[in-house]
């Protein structure tokens, strides 16, 4: 039976993500039609008798990115028609069982702890096994080309591919539950909204930094070239410049991306994968540490901590006091105290 995009979740590590029931059918067939939704046109066969066949495919959108969760029940293969991914990468994260996909030759081993990354533009077949459950992280291919110029500070000149395999490292599991969670909490914003667009935007560039700098490429050499304290990419100089010029104006990242000639999404993978913040906490940072070199050198005695919080674009002084304490460890007014002559 087909599901029109009824409200579902989808369940994983603990999180409970919602999202809409893009599919639910026990029928082969029609499961050609609701697959499209994610491979695009595509020949989904069952392979041998045992288990019941129920496919079912629920659905997170965050922008560029979304959360798919699909399930299969019997033993199942799939093929799109066009032989490839149509125009995004997916990062491939089992919940239970197992399966298999086979790009260009190669074969990777999918199960529990053990996920793929898969890349467009390369033969994709993928056989699930009885009860194979799975989520996947899809993400479009010309959002990762622009944050890959946002990181890099230079075009993709070629196609990006990642190696199948994830590697098994503590950092990068949490790096992807890190994802997951943030996705969970995007997820309960509603769909359209100011916040929701500003959320995901943020969660994409996530997915993006971890993609690009911790998973292995065949442009990661160029990213590993870079010596330690190697001068920031382009796009990250241009917007600290700009930022910096109006540490007293109102700045919003709308403004900082136009003025760097790139989008919202890769301005946040850049200063992410630079400076591991967003841009507008590295420009919160630096007001933070001009409001302490003003309140170190007072230049009148009746300076109070309001006249530097305002000056600096904070409108609550309370809210400022508080930041200020956990960058410096001391408040404000005890910074100002001990530096009046």
């Amino acid at each position: 039976m087909r599901v029109a995009t009824l409200p579902s979740r989808i369940d994983f590590a603990g999180h409970r993500i919602a999202g809409l029931r893009l599919a639910d059918s026990r029928d082969v067939d029609q499961s050609n039609e609701l697959s499209a939704r994610l491979f695009g046109a595509a020949r989904m066969r069952r392979l041998r008798a045992g288990g019941a066949f129920h496919y079912t495919h629920d659905h997170v959108p965050f922008g560029p990115v979304s959360f798919d969760r699909m399930s299969w029940g019997a033993h199942t293969a799939l093929v799109p028609r066009a032989e490839s991914l149509p125009g995004y990468y997916i990062v491939n994260l089992p919940i239970r069982g197992a399966a298999r996909v086979r790009q260009d030759g190669h074969v990777q081993q999918l199960a529990q702890g053990a996920g793929g990354v898969f890349s467009p533009l390369r033969s994709f077949e993928i056989e699930a096994y009885e009860d194979f459950d799975h989520m996947v992280v899809r993400v479009d291919a010309a959002f990762l080309a622009s944050a890959w110029q946002g990181i890099s500070g230079q075009p993709l000149t070629a196609p990006l591919y990642f190696e199948p395999a994830i590697p098994d490292t503590p950092s990068l599991a949490a790096s992807w539950m890190s994802i997951v969670t943030l996705g969970a909490s995007v997820a309960k914003l509603p769909l359209g909204s100011a916040a929701r667009e500003y959320a995901q935007n943020a969660l994409a560039a996530s997915v993006a930094s971890v993609l690009l700098t911790q998973h292995p490429h065949n442009h990661r050499f160029l990213l590993d070239e870079q010596p330690q304290g190697a001068p920031a990419p382009r796009v990250v100089r241009l917007a600290e410049e700009f930022m910096l010029q109006r540490l007293r104006e109102a700045v919003t990242v709308e403004a900082v991306s136009a003025a760097c000639g790139v989008s919202r999404r890769s301005l946040f993978a850049a200063f992410q994968a630079h400076h591991g913040v967003g841009p507008m906490a590295w420009l919160r940072q630096r007001r933070l540490e001009a409001a302490r070199a003003l309140l170190e050198k007072p230049s009148r005695e009746d300076l109070r901590v309001a006249d530097v919080a305002l000056e600096l674009g904070f409108s609550h002084v309370g809210e400022f006091a508080a930041a200020y304490g956990r960058a410096f460890g001391e408040s404000p007014s005890v910074t100002l105290r001990r530096n009046r002559r």
